[in-house]
């Protein structure tokens, strides 16, 4: 059994939403707001499409379509979300347990987003004085020799040492022994190790710091070499100066309070996993790895994508609702923590291993840290705040309109039939690539071919009945046999031939000439097939089943968005800009972890032809 408690302050990531270059915030505030869409009740603004299109990939984005189409494309995908959205709502469609799953996790990833923005950013405020000490140093940059020393005493010691010396010669005499490691470093503000920067900028004209003690590196001391300018900030204006202290600032009072504010929730709470199912993931995690190292690898260490997530839990689906770890007001299943690692940026050293598993069981410590402070934030009733709910909207609405898009794509199929009228139709294409031979017996009417099958049951032969009955005299001749012949010649016999076995009967088929009824007795390619005719059937099946899935879809989604009442604002959406480079943003949260800005936009633009048709009227 793995027993975790939080007995000191545990480092957690901070989280920002990283935008599309350095002008992205202030690109955003100048977005226009008018609407551009009405679903309904239901409005997109230019503000909304941006942050679709401008923020995620979008499939027209790839090829050389101009500006507006692009922006029409991705308005029209926005909108058959939010209509196959409202439809599933409509229907009451149920949420299947995997996305109940993933949206319940993605609104605690927003939960705790909000918890760190109520808890820590609105706390994280630089006082005047930190500012103008900022603004001080922001502007100049430090040269020092960093001496480690192993403890307090033996600091002090080469403190004095130091005083002595000139800066010429502090190496020479300063005996090897006083310290464990020295390194000539240059300190900024803004440095990452707040203890170093505050001594190196303290730095009188002893030319020695005060003792160190830093979280990183333990005992120190500096000693200076040289001050100068730091161009970068001073060709800086003023204002953007003032903004990247306050912004430096903020950071480290954030990291402060993480620090603070984590170790106050988490200090009173134990937790328990399961050794069994944490050997179990362990094991699962290191064969998939194993299976292709080289591809799950990444600048030289082992990664647990969401992909790779989904992968393990169809892998460990017995075992997901059991409890892994035992939490005194709700235990977590496996299920949850291997959604939980989807939104976790896990790597590893090795795949297997003890060194391995250390590395996973810290992992599994830091989720259940965060599942904690989720649980705070819910008692705080966060997940009811209007943010978190904005947040979720999207991904719920995205994940509805998924959900009715799966089920109306996959009730659609194609028959035999389907297949072999789209053959006939290409029939100069296809025809002379493959030969049939068959038996035959053609007659005139539906009540002749009648008797002749009764006639078939009777007994009587086929090759009988074709040489008396049938109409296609060259043929029953033969006894009713074709001989081979391309099948472009009789495409209607041809390709129904190539559809059936070997020996089967097939019929009766009307053809301009009459009805034919006939027994395939062989079937062949020629030497200008470039594909066995089963290929062929398969990637004629797979197109005409992907047209008919687009057609169903678009015909659906024309009608929904003409009952659902949708208007667009065409000149509102030509004013809209955008800068048309294509980005992946992730959006990273309070606490850590991190997710995509926005759900990618299916590619349904296409019912726009058929919404603007006027709709017919039948009698």
């Amino acid at each position: 059994m793995k027993l975790w408690g939080w007995r000191r302050p545990c480092f957690l990531f901070v989280g920002i939403l990283l935008l599309p270059g350095s002008g992205a915030a202030q690109k955003s505030a100048l977005l226009p707001q008018d609407t551009i869409a009405r679903i309904g009740a239901t409005v997109i603004t230019a503000r909304d499409l941006m942050a679709r299109l401008e923020l995620m990939p979008f499939p027209a984005r790839q090829t050389k379509a101009d500006v507006e189409s692009v922006k029409a494309k991705a308005l029209y995908a926005m909108i058959a979300e939010k209509v196959l959205a409202h439809s599933a709502y409509r229907q009451g469609m149920s949420e299947d347990g995997k996305t109940r799953l993933m949206k319940h996790e993605l609104e605690n990833l927003f939960v705790r987003d909000e918890l760190y923005r109520r808890e820590i950013v609105a706390r994280a405020v630089p006082s005047r004085e930190e500012i103008a000490e900022g603004m001080a140093r922001v502007t100049r940059e430090i040269q020092v020799l960093s001496f480690l020393v192993p403890s307090q005493n033996e600091g002090t010691s080469l403190a004095r040492m130091l005083l002595a010396c000139k800066p010429d010669s502090v190496l020479q005499n300063i005996t090897r022994s006083s310290y464990t490691r020295v390194d000539t470093i240059m300190i900024r503000f803004g440095a990452p190790d707040t203890a170093f920067e505050n001594a190196a900028y303290g730095i009188g004209k002893s030319r020695v710091s005060r003792l160190i003690n830093s979280d990183n590196f333990g005992w120190a001391v500096l000693y200076l070499l040289d001050k100068r300018s730091f161009r970068p900030a001073v060709e800086l204006g003023l204002a953007d100066r003032l903004r990247r202290v306050e912004q430096i600032l903020r950071e480290r009072h954030e990291q402060d309070l993480v620090k603070t504010y984590s170790f106050g929730i988490l200090k009173a709470w134990q937790a328990v996993a399961d050794s069994v199912i944490f050997h179990a993931l362990a094991d699962s995690i290191s064969a998939l790895w194993k299976e292709d190292t080289s591809h799950f690898k990444s600048h030289g260490r082992f990664i647990l994508t969401a992909d790779m997530a989904d992968l393990i839990m169809v892998r460990l689906t017995p075992l997901l609702g059991s409890t892994f770890v035992t939490i005194e007001d709700g235990n977590l299943s496996l299920g949850q923590v291997l959604e939980m690692f989807r939104y976790l940026d896990f790597s590893s050293g090795s795949f297997e291993g003890d060194p391995f598993r250390a590395e996973l069981n810290e992992a599994v410590k830091d989720l259940v840290a965060k599942e904690l402070l989720v649980r705070e934030g819910r008692r705080q009733g966060l997940q009811n705040s209007r943010a978190v709910q904005n947040d979720l909207q999207p991904w719920t609405e995205y994940w509805a309109a998924r959900s009715l898009y799966y089920r109306i794509r996959d009730s659609v199929s194609v028959s035999d039939e389907e297949i072999i009228r789209h053959l006939i139709k290409n029939s100069a294409v296809f025809g002379a690539s493959y030969q049939v031979n068959v038996r035959e017996v053609l007659t005139a009417n539906l009540a002749d071919m009648s008797k002749v099958i009764e006639e078939l049951r009777q007994g009587r032969s086929f090759a009988d009945l074709a040489r008396n009955r049938s109409l296609r005299t060259g043929w029953a001749k033969r006894n009713g046999e074709s001989g081979l012949f391309d099948v472009s010649e009789h495409p209607e016999v041809g390709f129904r031939a190539l559809m059936a076995d070997t020996g089967t009967t097939v019929g009766p088929v009307n053809l301009t000439e009459g009805y034919s009824l006939f027994k395939v007795l062989a079937r062949r390619r020629t030497k200008r097939a470039l594909t066995a005719f089963d290929s062929l059937k398969t990637n004629i099946q797979q197109r005409l089943i992907a047209e008919k899935r687009k057609e169903s879809l678009n015909r659906f989604v024309a009608e929904q968005a003409r009952e659902q009442r949708v208007t667009i604002d065409h000149e509102k959406l030509r004013r809209v800009r955008f800068t048309g480079v294509p980005t992946f943003t992730r959006r990273f949260i309070g606490f850590g972890g991190r997710l995509a800005a926005s759900p990618l936009l299916m590619q349904l633009w296409d019912w726009m032809s058929q919404f603007q048709k006027p709709p017919s009227i039948l009698p």
